[in-house]
């Protein structure tokens, strides 16, 4: 089974083992004073002030390479770049630290790989972020010196040896370096604590310099117009999944295989692309725009999963080396022969009667929707929200969203009186035979057994239309057949996850109906990606950020018009 990605995954994990050897290795030899081999005299030609110095830039330089693992297993040229360097810097500083030839050689041999390997570690890092990165480590250099040089300047009292603004200045300099002080002698623990703070403020800023230039890309949600007419075309050809119709949101982006009809929706957060579903388009493109795609995500630093597949996508995927795991089901209502007769649909009959008889009717509201009628959905809508703490949504469902609603077809219960009391949306099939809707509002003080109304009416009328069923939509984690970690994970949240997601409540409503359930998958590429993956798939369905920062917020375009 083939790998997917940029190529050379398994020498990256060698370069990477490598790299983390030798930065082990260095932390050990700085350790030991008298090196493991010696050839001569040459061990005893540096200055005790030199070696001592060489064992503090062997400290940097292999934190340096221990700090890259990560990104040289992503394949990133920036990581590929600092641990080279670093490498070769360890060179010359094991030849003046006596001459050790351990090291020596070990860091000649690391650094020999890495340039050998150099066309492995394509991957890019984020231009602003890496220029970020540059500016943290000047910035934070700039910044150290001036604090060392204030600090020895004005605490001369607990300092000997620092009679002179020379000597002040090159200890400062020493210390931003984290080389040994020349003059400065600490006098009690006042003075030990602050030359310790002005290498932990250097530290702390090659650190933060060093993670904004191993960033991943960042992702940007931009949309063409013409992008959006090409996935339209793509999904009136060949969509068949119940979630085709939400590609069309603004809130994803999109990926096209470079020949062929077929493409990818996605977005990226916390540096996880998350796909909604499979791809869709001509079979072997879906095949070719995958492994594209995840070769873009290898060069971009992201990591990357595909959300609520089917089993005939998640097929297509495995193929292609992905794993999968099932995180719940879609409930679907056949609709030939679909009726209330029967004893299990006596309470639903009793409803629909009930309903009728006091004169409610359902009704599809006439497009394009006219703002009197489209105010009094929003009071609907908002007062769904308002109740029992619901919120919007987003990526595998849609939001109220006025243009959005004139779209599509709206069914809507409507009392005696005229008021509406409940809606919903019907969305568009495509090449499927399974009818599906998205937005299910209703009033709070509305009759009992609204929605059950709506829902009988809404799955007749696709019945007489010749539709062959009626999704009601993803319940999360049901029916989870996992083993060992993951299952008992996901187990225990569906148990104790109630309080907030009513996992078991959303699976109950839905059986009622005596529904087929057909499982969903999260298919990924491997097992310690799934923390970040979870965490990813949690973020990008919120419609508002769990945290509102005053400079983060971005509004979302319209959604564009057919």
């Amino acid at each position: 089974m083939t790998r997917t990605g940029i190529p050379g995954q398994r020498r990256r994990r060698i370069a990477a083992g490598v790299v983390a050897a030798n930065a082990l290795l260095g932390f050990v030899l700085v350790m030991v004073h008298h090196p493991p081999i010696q050839v001569g005299p040459l061990h005893r030609a540096f200055p005790v002030e030199a070696v001592i110095t060489s064992r503090f830039l062997l400290v940097l330089a292999s934190l340096a390479q221990a700090g890259t693992v990560r990104g040289l297993l992503r394949g990133k040229r920036q990581a590929w770049l600092i641990a080279t360097v670093a490498a070769l810097a360890a060179i010359a500083c094991f030849q003046v630290k006596r001459a050790d030839l351990v090291g020596i050689a070990a860091s000649a041999a690391t650094a020999a790989l890495l340039i050998a390997w150099a066309p492995l570690f394509p991957a890019r890092s984020d231009p602003a972020m890496a220029r970020r990165g540059i500016a943290w480590f000047v910035l934070g250099t700039a910044g150290a010196f001036v604090y060392a040089l204030a600090g020895l300047w004005w605490l001369d009292r607990h300092f000997r040896g620092t009679e002179s603004l020379i000597a002040i200045a090159e200890d400062a300099v020493r210390l931003v370096l984290i080389v040994p002080e020349a003059n400065a002698e600490p006098v009690g623990r006042h003075g030990r604590w602050f030359l310790d703070s002005v290498r932990l403020f250097m530290g702390a800023s090659l650190a933060v310099g060093t993670w904004h230039a191993l960033s991943p890309v960042r992702y940007h949600l931009t949309e063409e117009q013409r992008e959006l007419h090409r996935v339209r075309e793509i999904l009136e050809k060949w969509a068949t999944s119940s979630l085709a119709y939400f590609h069309l949101m603004p809130d994803k982006s999109h990926f096209f295989a470079s020949e062929g009809e077929a493409f990818l929706g996605y977005r990226v957060s916390r540096g996880v692309a998350v796909v909604l579903g499979g791809p869709i388009g001509e079979p072997e493109a879906c095949r070719a725009v995958v492994r594209e795609f995840i070769e873009f995500c290898d060069l971009n630093g992201w990591g990357f999963c595909f959300h609520q597949c089917a089993p005939g996508e998640v097929e297509l995927l495995q193929s292609l080396g992905l794993k999968a795991l099932k995180i719940g089901e879609d409930a679907v209502i056949r609709l030939p022969g679909f009726s209330l007769s029967g004893k299990s649909f006596k309470h639903i009959r009793a409803t629909v009667n009930r309903m009728e008889r006091e004169g409610y009717e359902v009704v599809e509201l006439p497009q394009p929707i006219d703002d009197a009628t489209m105010a009094e959905l929003r009071e609907v809508s908002d007062a769904w929200l308002a109740d029992g703490h619901h919120r919007e949504r987003q990526f595998t469902l849609g939001w109220f969203d006025e243009d959005y609603l004139r779209e599509t077809r709206v069914l809507a219960v409507r009392a005696p009186s005229g008021r509406i009391e409940a809606f919903a949306n019907v969305l568009p099939s495509f090449q499927s035979k399974e009818a599906n809707f998205d937005l299910m509002r209703r009033r709070p003080d509305s009759p009992n057994g609204t929605m059950d109304y709506l829902f009988v009416r809404m799955a007749e009328q696709f019945r007489d239309a010749g539709m062959e069923g009626l999704n009601l939509g993803f319940a999360p984690l049901a029916n989870i057949e996992e083993t060992g970690v993951k299952g008992r994970v996901l187990n225990w949240l569906y148990e104790y996850g109630g309080r907030l997601f009513n996992f078991q409540g959303l699976r109950a409503f839905k059986d009622k109906w005596d529904p087929a359930w057909e499982p969903r998958y999260l298919v990924y590429r491997s097992e310690a990606d799934l923390p970040g993956i979870a965490l990813a798939v949690a973020l990008v369905g919120e419609k508002a950020s769990p945290v509102r920062l005053p400079w983060a917020k971005r509004e979302l375009p319209e959604l564009p018009a057919a």
